[in-house]
């Protein structure tokens, strides 16, 4: 089992937050890890992504150069760099309330969802990288629910404990929305 992931959108989205998530359930899962970032100069809207891998054993090279198996997309400017980094038969999740006209995939699926949307409607568009990580779970396998949900009462319960149920929340929104769009209601 290994999973190359690369999670994408403008500063201040939080898809390194999302990536942290990941590496965090995958450490809790007694996984294999490795995470690395890129981001613009800007610290809100520029470009920023998180690559992580996931293996049940070592990891060799924590590269992930055009070959994710999974790749997030939340925002219009990042979006082509995750459809051309999507590994054949690979999985890009795509929010379609913030790019416009996605592309038909190519030898890979993709999923739309409007995340930024539905994080309004659970009270803060902030809340969108976890309804997009809810719904890589459903869609992928990567993590079982449960650890992310763990894992997000322990990084926000110390800090914002306000911001657990929240999350959680929202998680469990990307979740079943995914399980409805595949059919796994």
């Amino acid at each position: 089992m290994l999973y190359k992931c690369m999670f994408s959108g403008s500063g201040g989205q939080g898809s390194a937050l999302m990536a942290k998530m990941v590496c965090l359930g995958a450490i809790k899962e007694n996984l294999k890890v490795v995470m690395t970032q890129t981001y613009g100069i800007e610290q809100r809207g520029g470009d920023s992504t998180a690559y992580v891998i996931i293996s049940a054993e070592p990891i060799g090279s924590p590269i992930v150069e055009n070959d994710a198996d999974i790749a997030v997309a939340l925002s219009q400017s990042i979006y082509k760099n995750c459809y051309e980094g999507v590994a054949p038969d690979g999985k890009l999740f795509t929010n379609t309330s913030m790019i416009e006209t996605p592309k038909d995939a190519n030898g890979f699926d993709q999923v739309l969802l409007p995340v930024s949307e539905m994080g309004i409607k659970l009270g803060t568009v902030r809340c969108a990288n976890m309804v997009m990580l809810g719904a890589v779970l459903a869609g992928t396998g990567i993590l079982k629910l449960e650890t992310v949900e763990e894992v997000v009462n322990e990084v926000f319960g110390a800090k914002k404990p306000k911001l657990v149920g929240l999350n959680i929340e929202a998680l469990r929104a990307g979740y079943a929305a995914m399980n409805k769009e595949s059919g796994n209601e």
